[in-house]
């Protein structure tokens, strides 16, 4: 009988939100037989939970710094002869991009991704949508090839899950309470998942088209692109990373202010400490602007230029989604 795929999973979670996504596709891929190597990367000095509020907004500047890469350590070491066909790219999104430990991964183990596919999977409050551009960028730039995105997200409204998330980051408290729903990812995307995974373990063994008369490199290079395809046709069929159009769009919007924002108050922080803190506090008060202003902005052009709007999203996105499937709240 021919080996089933081998998948090995590169994941950093700081709450313990990411891990149960991961879980929700593996567990079905595990008991139909596939082999599934689970590795953690950990920064050397790692970052708190929950989060002090200045420590919170003060991490900003290097969220969205393409060059910030801190220490980090992976449990097992990246092995020098894995031999997976295919790689899961697991993180948390940080101020709309990739959590710093997961992408200061990408360059200390460019190897781990170099001529393999790799799909992302992102759990995280609604807006990853930057994140998965930049993950791609990241992947494709170690000489992977980006198969698609697998997204979880908290389905409560944007304002519900603006509280609840903050609440939970800052307090730690994630539960019920106060007239609020449970924070983070919900029983139902982790059933959406789980179903994914279950259609993807459905998947014929990749190497049964060419182990049987073929061998070397070439043919090995060949099952692993096979499998590739076929995880991406699975995504697309099965709307893997659903798109709320206003959000994605607001996202994209204020991922590239976001850049901007971190340049500034890096250039502050070189002047002093005061400078940063001023820097800092006057972007604060403009996210908070952005949150209450921005986003139903956003809402209002998309219901007057429907059509048009929607196929700027897709068109932006079509990189990293397998199927362009319109999520409504």
């Amino acid at each position: 009988m021919a080996p089933r795929p081998r998948v090995t999973v590169y994941w950093y979670s700081q709450t313990g939100q990411l891990l149960e996504s991961v879980s929700a596709i593996t567990d079905p891929l595990e008991k139909a037989g596939w082999d599934i190597r689970k590795v953690e990367i950990r920064p050397r000095e790692p970052f708190p939970f929950p989060w002090p509020v200045r420590r919170f907004f003060g991490v900003f500047p290097a969220s969205v710094d393409p060059d910030a890469a801190p220490g980090i350590t992976a449990r097992p070491p990246v092995a020098d002869d894995d031999d997976a066909d295919l790689v899961v790219f697991a993180f948390p999104v940080w101020y709309l991009a990739p959590a710093l430990p997961m992408r200061a991964f990408v360059g200390a183990e460019p190897t781990a991704f170099d001529g393999r596919g790799v799909v992302g999977l992102v759990a995280c409050r609604n807006m990853w949508y930057s994140a998965a551009l930049e993950v791609r960028r990241l992947i494709e730039g170690a000489g992977g090839h980006y198969v698609g995105t697998i997204a979880s997200v908290d389905t409560a409204s944007a304002g519900i899950t603006f509280v609840t998330t903050l609440r939970w980051l800052l307090a730690g408290k994630r539960e019920a309470s106060w007239g609020f729903p449970r924070a983070g990812v919900g029983a139902d995307e982790l059933d959406r998942l789980t179903f994914l995974g279950e259609r993807l373990a459905e998947l014929s063994p990749a190497r049964l088209d060419f182990a049987a008369d073929q061998g070397g490199p070439a043919s090995r290079a060949t099952s692993e692109e096979a499998l590739a395809e076929r995880v991406r046709a699975v995504l697309a069929a099965h709307d893997a990373a659903p798109v709320n159009p206003p959000l994605a769009a607001a996202d994209l919007l204020a991922g590239r202010v976001f850049r901007v924002w971190g340049r500034i108050i890096r250039a502050a922080d070189r002047r002093g400490d005061l400078p940063r803190k001023a820097f800092t506090g006057v972007f604060v008060l403009w996210l908070i602007g952005a949150v209450l202003a921005g986003l139903p902005a956003v809402v209002v052009a998309r219901v007057l230029f429907e059509a048009g709007f929607d196929a700027a999203v897709a068109r932006r996105l079509a990189p990293v989604v397998a199927a362009f499937a319109e999520v409504r709240r």
